[in-house]
């Protein structure tokens, strides 16, 4: 299920990013940057992917921009390895395309141009992975419960909407008003959607042994 959007005024509402810490936000990448590369090191040439470029640059992985944009600054470092498999043309035209979105910037950077994703690139990177995103089932249950409980203010009304709709897509039952229940680990995921909509505190997940209801709740995650 894709992120939920809501429009003002015609507009689509963006991720507020303001205190984002961007270092983690390169760490929520990763597992996208080792898939993307494997897929790459297996020597076929893909045509490049908006959504692969934008992981790629938001995990950090550096791309020397004069070697898609003639005429800029050169670094002594070359191309690195983790962009070989791509269509160079197809990828310069990409690029381009993205830097008018204002997805990704061209910097200078020691003596020379790098490409750079922008926060507005980030967003859109947010969006592609918050729509892919699912929760890992083990092979076998542990046999305890994932509470996930939350109380958001009314000021952030829409994080909170948007929140009860992302844990709905990734299969949580709704126990209460604010009180979601899964038989799985989903740790990562409930912190991943903590940092994005900035309700850290919020939202608190619990582990429990033993939960009233749970001859209904076995049957309706198949347990």
């Amino acid at each position: 299920m894709g992120i939920k959007k809501k429009k003002r005024g015609g507009r689509e509402e963006k991720l507020n990013l303001t205190e984002a810490d961007w270092e983690r936000m390169a760490l929520v990448f990763t597992p996208e940057k080792e898939s993307i590369l494997a897929t790459l090191k297996r020597g076929v040439e893909r045509y490049p992917q908006t959504k692969e470029i934008l992981f790629l640059l938001g995990a950090g992985t550096f791309l020397t921009a004069s070697l898609i944009f003639p005429g800029l600054p050169r670094l002594a470092a070359p191309l690195l390895n983790e962009w070989q498999g791509y269509q160079r043309k197809r990828l310069g035209q990409n690029l381009k395309r993205l830097k008018r979105q204002k997805l990704v910037e061209i910097i200078e950077e020691d003596g020379g141009s790098v490409v750079k994703i922008t926060e507005r690139g980030i967003s859109r990177a947010l969006r592609y992975k918050l729509g892919e995103m699912k929760i890992k089932k083990p092979r076998a249950w542990d046999k305890k419960w994932r509470l996930i409980v939350f109380d958001i203010a009314e000021k952030k009304k829409w994080f909170r909407e948007v929140f009860r709709g992302q844990l709905e897509g990734l299969g949580l039952f709704r126990l209460q008003e604010s009180v979601y229940v899964f038989p799985y680990p989903c740790f990562e995921e409930i912190e991943f959607l903590r940092q994005i909509y900035r309700i850290p505190f919020e939202v608190k997940y619990i582990v429990a042994e033993r939960i009233e209801s749970a001859e209904e709740l076995k049957e309706h995650f198949n347990l």
